[in-house]
């Protein structure tokens, strides 16, 4: 089985930073696959980040932060992708707690395994403008909630859709606010039942307001492009915490 861990970067070069520590995260815990970044800033990554083998890097001449993040849509556009079994899309401000593979190995079906945020999906930041009233009536009801775009599992008959979703977005873009493509995402998979809430109970968003966490990642999510923020929570946890992680 090919595996493909792939990462958005632009719009903050400071970013490389957390990249920096997402990638030494993952080696620490046993990652073996390859990994993929979308971004233009491939000579800063090669300069910055100690890599086992060469990386893959597709340039989409995009590096705006509503385009950035947005380009994980666009993995349809790797010319490799065929070559892989199983991806996993991971935002930058991510710690890896242990082997990727214990997600890597829930990938059983076609669609996308992700996890809960505690909003229901019709708020305004997972995707109530471009729900329609009835769609937000039944998720009301049901108590449907939102998921978190910044991590995701699929296998390769997936990537399809990520460019219906890519189309989506860009046919509404609109409606963007401020968590970019995530409520276009969101709403496909609602639409679609293409989602899989499976990571839940082992990844948690909440990085800033924890000093430790036994599942497998951590997300120092809010507030996209929060460098300032984000990083020195980051390093503190990871320097605080790394020693102890069990692979």
């Amino acid at each position: 089985m090919r595996k493909l861990i792939y990462f958005t970067l632009g719009g903050k070069y400071q970013y490389l930073k957390l990249a920096n520590l997402c990638v030494e995260s993952l080696y620490f815990n046993g990652y073996d696959g390859d990994f993929l970044f979308i971004t233009d800033y491939k000579d800063e990554i090669l300069s910055t980040i100690k890599f086992k083998k060469p990386p893959f890097f597709l340039d989409l001449n995009e590096s705006g932060l509503l385009e950035s993040s947005a380009n994980k849509l666009k993995l349809y556009q790797f010319p490799e992708i065929d070559n892989y079994d199983k991806i996993i899309f991971s935002d930058l401000d991510i710690l890896w707690l242990s082997n990727p593979d214990k997600i890597f190995d829930l990938i059983t079906d076609d669609k996308f395994y992700v996890s809960n945020e505690q909003a229901l999906m019709s708020d305004i930041w997972w995707g109530q403008a471009l729900l329609t009233n009835e769609e937000k009536d039944i998720i009301d009801e049901n108590k449907i909630l939102g998921v978190n775009a910044g991590i995701f599992a699929f296998n390769k008959n997936m990537v399809k859709h990520l460019e219906e979703i890519d189309k989506f977005f860009n046919t509404n873009i609109q409606y963007v606010n401020g968590c970019l493509e995530q409520p276009f995402f969101n709403v496909y998979l609602y639409r679609n039942q293409l989602y899989d809430v499976s990571l839940t109970n082992i990844v948690s968003h909440n990085g800033y307001n924890l000093d430790y966490y036994d599942g497998v990642l951590l997300h120092f999510a809010g507030g996209p492009g929060a460098f300032e923020y984000k990083y020195p929570k980051m390093i503190n946890f990871y320097n605080k915490n790394f020693k102890n992680v069990n692979s």
